[in-house]
């Protein structure tokens, strides 16, 4: 039986998340919804993955949706029971990550009328129920526009990525901005590493470190959720060093908390997790339900934050060639090398020509 503990926690965490939401900014919106919908995150604040979902749920709130923001953390083994409780109160829609994914389709059968949206999920992904919908983000395309930016920012020839958990998604995430980078630069090295978590801001320091100190790195491409601030803080203490920021435009999250970490942070790589909840909940009955929806560069939902810093400190050049791979990929003259298109010994290959 579950505990009622277990549906407390859930919902004091989403209490919690409703009050931190009016700290995340949401666009006036041009439409008008109604129902509920749960978003379910391992935690707000993460100033990335999370905070760009929260933002879109902000604008689907203003819409008129009832939407309650739950926080699980980290603990997967309490994961199946807060789905559990969530969805034994009632929602319409429930909106989670590919985290929650063996959870939402161990469940979804026995809620029929609650519609689900999985997304950030690997593109052989097969669907395991008619009302879900699989979003699949092309990650390696916005990458390989990070790859550029990385390559053309580099003094030394030589580039860093660090991820999170290793997972394939994150190896897309790498690939493609294997892919970019030497394009830019057939000549650049490229040198990668693992936290082993979401939350090691101090680990994630100590590879960039290491990466820079033994092969003397100066961008660092954390893809690492909230451990990403150990590689902006690497940056500011290592002269002339950079580091992007991933899935939400980063920069624009820090300057105004910590200018430091900010002024390293040329460009992010963006994931519009938000902007797509967004455009998906105009028209709910629009929604294809049991089916895997891929977006990407062309559909507006990866990119680049190209604010007035990227602006400033990206050499024209590098922004010229930033704007001719955007093109590329979205007219087909451009095909971005992806993990999922491969194998892991094609994945080891493509690190071994860059190290």
């Amino acid at each position: 039986m579950r505990k009622l503990t277990t549906w407390l926690a859930a919902t004091m965490t989403a209490s919690l998340a409703l009050s931190a939401a009016t700290a995340v900014m949401a666009d006036e919106p041009d439409f008008t919804g109604e129902g509920s919908i749960a978003y379910v995150c391992t935690g707000l604040g993460d100033m990335s993955f999370n905070d760009s979902g929260e933002v879109g749920m902000n604008t689907l709130r203003a819409a008129g949706y009832d939407v309650n923001t739950v926080e699980t953390g980290d603990d997967a083994s309490k994961y199946l029971d807060t789905m559990y409780d969530l969805l034994d109160t009632g929602y319409d829609y429930v909106i989670a990550s590919s985290t929650y994914q063996e959870m939402v389709e161990t469940v979804c059968g026995e809620f029929p009328d609650t519609k689900f949206v999985l997304f950030d999920i690997n593109s052989d992904t097969e669907v395991a129920g008619d009302n879900i919908l699989y979003i699949y983000f092309k990650q390696n395309e916005s990458s390989y526009l990070g790859g550029i930016v990385a390559a053309g920012m580099s003094k030394e020839g030589a580039i860093g990525a660090i991820g999170g958990v290793e997972n394939p998604v994150i190896k897309d995430f790498i690939t493609g901005y294997v892919d970019g980078a030497v394009s830019y630069n057939p000549d650049i090295k490229v040198s990668t590493g693992w936290v082993g978590d979401w939350s090691n801001t101090a680990k994630m320091k100590e590879i960039c470190n290491t990466q820079n100190s033994s092969a003397g790195v100066d961008v660092f491409f954390p893809i690492a959720g909230g451990a990403g601030t150990g590689a902006f803080e690497a940056a500011t203490e290592i002269d002339g060093a950079w580091a992007l920021g991933v899935d939400s435009d980063q920069y624009a999250s820090f300057i105004d908390s910590n200018e430091a970490f900010a002024k390293v942070i040329p460009t992010s790589v963006t994931k519009e997790v938000g902007n797509t909840m967004v455009s998906l909940f105009k028209d709910p009955s629009a929604i294809e339900w049991g089916t895997l929806k891929a977006m990407g560069v062309a559909e507006d939902a990866v990119g680049l934050a190209e604010n007035e810093y990227y602006e400033e400190v990206v050499p024209q050049e590098v922004r010229d060639a930033v704007e001719a791979a955007k093109e590329g990929i979205k007219d087909g003259s451009i095909v971005v090398k992806s993990y999922f298109d491969g194998t892991e010994d094609d994945y080891t290959a493509l690190l071994d020509t860059v190290g």
